[in-house]
């Protein structure tokens, strides 16, 4: 398990109340998840404090989330407490995944950059492999364009293109495809957060 990324993340976790990230609210991709999956059981890889596993809940998925902080997954049981929502945990490495179990959907929401590119190609494939016919996954991820790559001084982290994400995809159908700038919670050395591209991705498998 990578010390470094669970130290950094218990300690953004701990330094406040309420959720790190987004306000607490999902991530644009995950509201439009149910569009394509009506119900079943869906995995968060690093899913951290839940703000995506919460909103799939109280929307009748079946949530697992794994993450390498227990500080985020103690709130995200908190949280799913204070709405009489039961959410399955699991404290893990996503870069030495292993999926065992079948799901409906698999959601991978900016936890991929963390991983190295070779590693991230094989635990997509490990997730295809291990969703249901008809099954869907929602990625949000940076891409290779912005500041927040540029300074990524390993560069075998997995910055992709969109051309590069969807072409893991291609035995799929690709139902969303999309890029934005967006401001990220990084700052450079004189305290301006990094701006950076992202890239949002839901595709279904065929049946």
């Amino acid at each position: 398990m990578n010390e470094k990324i669970t130290a950094q993340y218990d300690s953004l976790y701990s330094s406040q109340s309420d959720m790190m990230y987004g306000n607490g609210e999902p991530i644009k991709a995950v509201v439009r998840l149910p569009k394509y999956l009506k119900s079943g059981t869906v995995l968060d890889v690093g899913g951290g404090e839940g703000r995506n596993a919460l909103y799939l809940a109280r929307n009748g998925f079946q949530m697992t989330v794994t993450d390498l902080s227990t500080v985020g997954l103690a709130k995200l049981q908190a949280f799913a407490a204070a709405d009489n929502l039961h959410i399955n945990t699991h404290v893990a490495d996503a870069t030495a995944s292993d999926i065992k179990e079948y799901y409906d959907g698999i959601v991978f929401s900016f936890v991929l950059h963390h991983i190295h590119t070779n590693n991230v190609y094989a635990l997509l494939k490990q997730a295809k492999e291990h969703t249901h016919l008809g099954g869907v996954h929602v990625i949000a991820t940076f891409s290779n364009q912005g500041a927040l790559a540029d300074r990524n001084q390993d560069k075998s982290r997995f910055y992709p293109t969109p051309e590069s994400l969807s072409a893991a995809y291609a035995d799929w159908h690709i139902r969303e495809l999309a890029t934005k700038e967006t401001t990220t919670k990084a700052r450079d050395k004189a305290g301006n957060r990094l701006k950076n591209g992202m890239i949002t991705l839901i595709a279904q498998k065929p049946y």
